[in-house]
């Protein structure tokens, strides 16, 4: 099917790639359907997250896993069972990022990461109980260390 994307233009999608968010984002709860984006350098730990259903929503999301080595949110169990039967290699972790003007003061939100379970092409925005992880973590310093 093709859609039309904020950034991308309009594009062409297996419908099988369709992420569900069932319980929509928080904020955004009316809009369930989503497509995972990428960009050509596969390098980058940024992607986005474009609503099917409203052309002007879209997440940019940061593969954290991917430069911060021990994230390990603690989600409830009940939680994590709204998307499905899993194996730990099939969740995928992005943490939604603001990237302001000035490049520098770039956040990320460590404390509610989407979850993707890949074998369903379900998601949730989880909050996490880890108190170390707060909602504005600027990855700025990160991304300068990994030479990204």
């Amino acid at each position: 099917m093709k859609i039309k994307t904020r950034f991308f233009g309009e594009v062409e999608i297996d419908e099988d790639k369709v992420i569900l968010f069932e319980n929509g984002i928080p904020g955004f709860e009316e809009l369930k359907r989503y497509v995972f984006m990428t960009d050509e350098d596969e390098k980058s730990p940024f992607c986005w997250l474009q609503s099917i259903e409203d052309i002007d929503i879209v997440f940019t999301l940061f593969d954290v896993v991917s430069k911060i080595k021990d994230y390990s949110p603690n989600v409830e169990e009940e939680a994590l069972s709204q998307i499905g039967e899993f194996e730990e290699e099939d969740l995928c972790i992005y943490c939604i990022a603001n990237i302001p003007k000035d490049i520098k003061d770039m956040t990320i939100n460590l404390k509610a990461p989407i979850i993707i379970n890949t074998r369903n092409n379900k998601a949730r925005q989880i909050i996490c109980s880890n108190e170390e992880y707060p909602i504005k973590y600027y990855i700025y310093k990160e991304i300068k260390k990994s030479g990204e």
